[in-house]
Order: structure tokens, then sequence, then C-alpha cells
């Protein structure tokens, strides 16, 4: 007898093959090594544990920097300030019965040049604002003051102004005999040879000197002293700026030389080339090439000082005059070279 559908009983299977675990064979996801089961939710937390292993894709901070560097750079642009500008030029005649020319300026560069007295200045301003370039220029001006055959040109910053607005451009020329005087506090010193007697007195600048028979005196604060070519007599001081020197050529044969310094000196010696040595200083600090010799004799007084006489140069050679040396750095004396290298 047939039973109605409805009552059918149900047909069982056994979804798992006896012998057989209720869970299929573990199948491995290659290199990361992770296994797991085919289940939803346990393919799930699978993946997951997977997808945490993997590191995240790191980029360097220096590279980030580097791309917002031109937006930021684009945004936000340097500027200098804005500021005026105007340069004058004064006539300035000098006396013709002038024989000392006396000069004094606070920043900028001069040179001095041999050839009949004359000079050729300009004055360069800067401030913030038109008007006050104008107010400059209306004070800004040179003075002269003659007294006999002394002449003394002076341009001052103004009370109040900046030390930055007033800068003077100097063109001189003196003829052999006549004496210059520099004094300046910023200002550079170039003298191209000079026949004349040179004194400056500066303060940070560089000075540098090219003497064609004239005596020259050159004192620095803290600038860089550079003397070169022919002079009879020199003293150069500089309280924190190098000196750099070289003595005369073997025809002058009187010349008499003082250095004093608390920086490095460089004494520059042609070949066969001698000179007393008077050193203030210690022996040790004192460094000669191969070719120059150094030799110390006796303990002298000179002027209250108690320097160490010796020679310095070729012991063979012939005297070229008189070295005093007083140095609280290193000195280093080299053999000048000769022929065209050395005609600077």
């Amino acid at each position: 007898m047939l039973l109605p559908a409805t009552s059918r009983a149900p047909r069982v299977r056994s979804a798992v093959p006896s012998g057989r675990s209720p869970f299929p064979a573990r199948r491995s996801l290659g290199i990361l090594g992770v296994q797991y089961r085919f289940q939803p939710d346990l393919h799930r937390s699978a993946v997951q544990r997977r997808c945490s292993r993997v590191s995240p894709l790191r980029v360097p901070l220096v590279l980030c920097l580097l791309a917002v560097l031109p937006a930021a750079t684009c945004g936000s642009q340097y500027r200098l300030p804005a500021c005026a500008q105007q340069t004058t030029a004064p006539l300035v005649e000098l006396p013709a019965g002038t024989q000392r020319l006396e000069v004094q300026f606070h920043d900028g560069l001069l040179t001095l040049e041999t050839g009949p007295l004359s000079c050729e200045l300009q004055i360069h301003l800067v401030a913030d604002a038109p008007a006050t370039v104008a107010q400059l220029a209306s004070e800004v001006l040179p003075s002269m003051e003659v007294s006999g055959q002394t002449t003394k040109l002076q341009v001052s910053v103004p009370a109040g102004a900046s030390l930055d607005a007033v800068r003077t451009t100097w063109r001189l020329r003196a003829p052999a005999g006549t004496a210059v005087v520099a004094r300046t506090r910023r200002g550079a010193v170039v003298a191209r040879g000079a026949a004349c007697n040179l004194e400056v007195h500066g303060g940070s600048g560089v000075i540098e000197a090219q003497m064609a028979g004239g005596s020259a005196q050159l004192t620095s604060s803290s600038g860089s002293v550079i003397l070169r070519g022919d002079y009879p007599f020199a003293d150069v001081r500089s309280e924190l700026g190098r000196i750099d020197l070289r003595l005369p050529d073997h025809d002058r044969r009187d010349c008499e030389v003082r250095v004093v310094s608390k920086n490095d000196v460089y004494i520059d010696l042609h070949r066969t080339q001698l000179f007393d040595f008077l050193y203030f200083g210690e022996e040790r600090l004192v460094h000669c090439d191969p070719e120059v010799r150094v030799q110390w004799q006796r303990n002298e007084t000179v002027d209250g000082v108690d320097y160490l006489r010796g020679r310095l140069g070729d012991l063979a050679g012939e005297r070229g005059g008189q070295l005093r040396l007083d140095a609280m750095g290193p000195v280093y004396v080299r053999l000048q070279p000769e022929g065209a290298v050395a005609a600077n």
C-alpha cells in the first residue's frame, strides 16, 4: 500500500562517509603558509589573518617632504624687502699744494694709484623709502678742511641713520713723496703701485698694498693685511686678521720691517736673501720652508722687550735689512718662487 506523498518518510543520507573526518582536508595558501578549512566563518577569519600579516606599503618620510616641498615653495616665496637707492658723485677739488691727504669714511672702498693729485668720489645711499633717501642725499656730503699743506676729507653717517645706509667709493691719485692717510671702520683699502707714503687705520675691511717705493704703515683691528712690492720701511699690525707679507727684492738692502700680530703671519723671502731677525714669541711657532734657515744667536732687549736675535733666510746670502716680529700665533716663512709667478 502506497503512502501519500505528504506522509512519505524522509530519505536520510549520511553526509560523511564512514571513516572520514566531517571536514575536508586542510589546504595551504602557498607562500604565506596559512591553512584553513572550507567553512564560511573559518574562511573569512583565515583571510583576515592573511591580510593582517601583509605589511602595508610605507612611503619614506623624506619622499613625502620632497613631494610637498614644491607646493610649499610656490605658495610662500621669499621676497626681499623693497628699498630705495641713490648714487651721487659730488665734485671734489683738492688744493694744488697738498702734501698730506687724510681721508675718513665708515664703509666702502678706497683705491690709491700713483699720479697727479686728484680725488673721485661716489656716495651710495640706501633707505626704506624714497623720502628717506632724499633726506640722506641732502645731509651726506663730503666735508673738506685745509690746514697749510694738509687736506682732510670726510664723509660721515648722519645721526640716527643706519650704518648700512651710506657707502662710499674713493679713487685717489697721489704723486711720489705725498703722504696719504686713510681711516675707516668697515671699508677696504687697496693701493696699486703706490709711490707715496701710505698710512691706513682700518677696522674689519681688507687692506692690500702694492708699493712702488713709498713706505707703508698698515694697521687693522680684525681685517687681513697684505703687503707687496718695493718699500724702504713697513710697519704692519693686525689684532685678529691674518698678515701676508712679501719682503722687498734684493735691490732694497736697507729695508726695515716690523710686524705685530696675534694671528697667523706669512712671510715670503726671495732666493739668496738674508735678514737680521728680531723675534718676540715662541720658537716652536716659527715654521720655515726647507730652503729657508733660521739661526738664533742671543737675547737682546729692544724698547724694553726681550727679543731673540738671529738671522733668517739664506745664511750664505747678502744682508737685505732687518725684520722685527712680535707674534703670538704661528709664523710661516716661505721661499718666494722667482720669475713670472713672483711678479704679482
